[in-house]
This record gives structure tokens, C-alpha cells and sequence, in this order.
């Protein structure tokens, strides 16, 4: 079988409709900071989008079977023209993307619709999240994807997990000031998918290896961060049973660098088992803050009022519960709670957190009660490693351009 019949019958078994598995996109240039870029876009949208250069594209076709090939200018004219001319037959959809001001852009284009492809309108660079949505309208809205119960071993032995970042953004100047490390899994069927149940149960032999994974992720980021220039803290959620292992901590203390970096890594623990039994978090404490590691309350309610004043376990930040953030720009009742937290973090030193702020009136707020950090889609959506560090470089996040 020759490529062309290749790609055809690559393309026959590809339909589009609004469907409960999301769609397929493969990404092909021969830049690989663009066309991870692009994938990563994709992704938000809600495609699995793989990326390729132009040798690997008949391999990732075989792999992916994708329903959408994104393809760049790929550096000439030529190149661009005779990859479409292997693509005849293939009955997915095309786009392309280029410069707005390149008439190679509009050539590639009508040469795609001769030969019998299906032509999306061009991504002209650079573009804007609602230019890629509304070339891509075709395809949305997709039905998102469901929440999956995982096994944590079949995860960590087939690497599905991923870490993303949360950005958290200071309520005064709107800078980036930290982020939240949060789990994914992403699935080679769903893509990527936040797990309806995924922390296991404190007797599971993979409750500490998942725990390990997390913090031993977050911390090479974090450091690789602070490399670059762009120190930054990073909280990272855990169970606080973890914390009682002399194994786990010493584990954390073997993967710090030599000399401490600038920035601060934080173990987010849920206020609830805190109130539970402190005494776990309060060792470690004592252990982690001689490395720049400190201790921050999650989830905090009403019943946070105990902690108030509690010198013998400091904390850097204290969060809201989700419950108390939405809507609180209309509810007196959400907005004395969270009132009350500000409090309570002056009076222990630590940082205000709001977290899944989803509107104006919602921040605005959460500004006047005197929260520290924000976080949430009204600001910017969890990013992976590498596009939250482009946007430390950058020194803004994209999703506020």
C-alpha cells in the first residue's frame, strides 16, 4: 500500500459529529516549541491533540487517526504543497496556520480544496483563544469528557498522570504570584480527565506512591522554575497521613537541591484532617520549614475558627472552601466566612487564598475583603509544565492577553 491509500484509508475511519469521545488532532511543523503550542490549545478546547514533524506524520497517523491535521507553514511553500498532495483522500478536516500576511497561506489553501480536502478557514498567527474557537466551531461543543474512576496503579505504570498548574494571582497588582499543582490523568481514550475518585485509601500500597509522584513532580518544576529565573511558589495537595512517614519526608529532603531556592513549596493539607489530628502536620512543620518548605490549610469553612491563633502550627497560606468563593458577591452569609478567614490568616501569619473565582462581581469582592491570591478560570485555566513556564518567561499569562 502506497502513502496516499495510506492516509485515504486513514481518513475513512474518521467521522465528525457531536460525540461522547473527544476528537482527535494531530499537529504537524517542524518547530517544536509551535506545534506543542498548538496542542496544548487544542487540548483546552477539548481535543486529543498530538503533535509531530513532517517525517513522523504517516506514524502518528497510524497512532492517532485523527479527525483534524493542523498543519504549519513549515518553512516553504513546497513542502507545504507536496504534503498536501500526500494527503488527497484523507477525509478528516485540514487547517492551516501562517502569518495573516502571507499569500502562501491562501495559495496552500485553495491547492487543499482542489484536491478534494476539506478546508478549514486558516488560523492566521498570531491569533487569540476566540480565533482558534471559532475555526474549530465545527467541532464544539464536544460533549466533555466524563469523570473516570482510575486505578492508581494502572496510571502510574502507564503514565497517564500530569501535573498542572493553577495560577494564583495577587488581588492588587494582578500578578502572577504562585500556583496550585493539581493531578490529571491523561487518558489515552478520554484525554485529559480530572479523576471523579483518585486518592487511595491510607491502606492502599499505592497510597505513598502516588503522594511521591505528586510532590517529587512539583519539586522538579519548581526547581527548574527557580533555574530559569523565575522563582515562584508552588502548593502541592496531599493527604497529611504522608506526612507522619519519616520515609516520605526524608525522600522530599533527598530531591532538594543543595542550596535552597528562591521561591517556596507548599504541602496544601485539608483543613479537616488538620482538625482531626495536627499533630502529624505539626511535626513536619517543624522539619519542612528548615527548607523552605511550609505548610498551607485547604479547604477552610466555618469550622476554621479553631485555628485561629495557632501558634504551634504555622502555616504560610489559608484557602476558602469552593463553596464560600461562588456566589459570594451576592451572599452575605459567604461573604462573613470568608471575611472571617481573612481574619483568621493576619492573625496567623499567612497568606489569603480564594480559589475557583468564575466572575467579576466574585473577585471584586473577594478584593475588598482583602484576599491575598485568587485563583480560578476568571483569570487563567490550569496549564502544563511547560506552557507555565512560557508564561513565567513572558512575564504574563496568555489567557489574559
Amino acid at each position: 500500500m502506497n502513502q496516499d491509500q495510506h492516509l485515504a484509508r486513514q481518513g475513512q475511519i474518521v467521522q465528525f459529529g457531536r460525540r461522547l469521545i473527544p476528537p482527535r488532532a494531530c499537529v504537524v511543523d517542524n518547530k517544536p516549541h509551535v506545534r506543542s503550542f498548538l496542542a496544548e490549545a487544542l487540548d483546552d478546547l477539548g481535543f486529543i491533540a498530538h503533535a509531530c514533524a513532517v517525517p513522523d506524520l504517516l506514524e502518528a497517523l497510524e497512532v492517532t487517526a485523527p479527525d483534524l491535521i493542523v498543519l504549519g507553514p513549515l518553512g516553504a511553500a513546497s513542502e507545504l504543497s507536496a504534503l498536501l498532495r500526500r494527503l488527497a483522500g484523507f477525509r478528516g478536516k485540514v487547517m492551516l496556520f501562517g502569518d495573516r500576511s502571507s499569500p502562501a497561506l491562501v495559495d496552500a489553501h485553495e491547492l487543499g480544496e482542489r484536491l478534494g480536502l476539506t478546508m478549514l478557514p486558516a488560523l492566521r498567527t498570531p491569533f487569540r483563544d476566540v480565533d482558534l474557537g471559532r475555526n474549530l466551531a465545527g467541532y464544539l461543543p464536544v460533549a466533555p469528557s466524563p469523570a473516570i474512576g482510575v486505578d492508581v496503579d494502572e496510571a502510574l505504570n502507564n503514565g497517564w498522570l500530569e501535573l498542572r498548574y493553577q495560577p494564583k494571582i495577587d488581588t492588587r497588582s494582578l500578578t502572577l504570584q504562585g500556583a496550585e499543582a493539581l493531578v490529571r490523568v491523561h487518558h489515552p481514550t478520554w484525554g485529559l480527565v480530572e479523576p471523579a475518585y483518585f486518592i487511595p485509601a491510607a491502606n492502599d500500597p499505592y497510597y505513598h506512591a502516588l503522594s511521591q509522584f505528586v510532590i517529587l513532580h512539583a519539586m522538579a518544576d519548581w526547581m527548574q522554575y527557580a533555574a530559569n529565573g523565575n522563582a515562584i511558589d508552588i502548593a502541592v495537595r496531599l493527604p497529611s497521613p504522608v506526612l507522619a512517614d519519616p520515609d516520605f519526608i526524608a525522600g522530599i529532603f533527598a530531591e532538594l537541591p543543595a542550596g535552597a531556592a528562591d521561591g517556596d513549596l507548599l504541602i496544601a493539607i485539608d483543613c479537616a484532617d488538620v482538625m482531626a489530628d495536627a499533630a502529624p502536620v505539626r511535626k513536619a512543620s517543624a522539619q519542612l520549614a528548615f527548607h523552605r518548605i511550609g505548610i498551607a490549610l485547604d479547604a477552610i469553612g466555618p469550622e476554621g475558627a479553631v485555628l485561629v491563633g495557632r501558634r504551634d502550627l504555622p502555616v504560610v497560606e489559608m484557602k476558602v472552601q469552593r463553596a464560600f468563593v461562588s456566589g459570594c458577591g451576592q451572599d452575605r452569609i459567604r461573604q462573613a466566612v470568608c471575611a472571617h478567614l481573612v481574619a483568621a490568616a493576619r492573625e496567623n501569619g499567612a497568606r489569603a487564598v480564594a480559589g475557583d473565582v468564575a466572575g467579576n462581581a466574585d473577585f471584586m469582592t473577594l478584593r475588598a475583603l482583602e484576599f491575598d491570591l485568587v485563583q480560578g478560570p476568571s483569570f487563567a485555566k490550569p496549564m502544563a509544565a511547560d506552557r507555565f513556564g512560557r508564561s513565567l518567561l513572558s512575564k504574563r499569562l496568555a489567557a489574559w492577553a
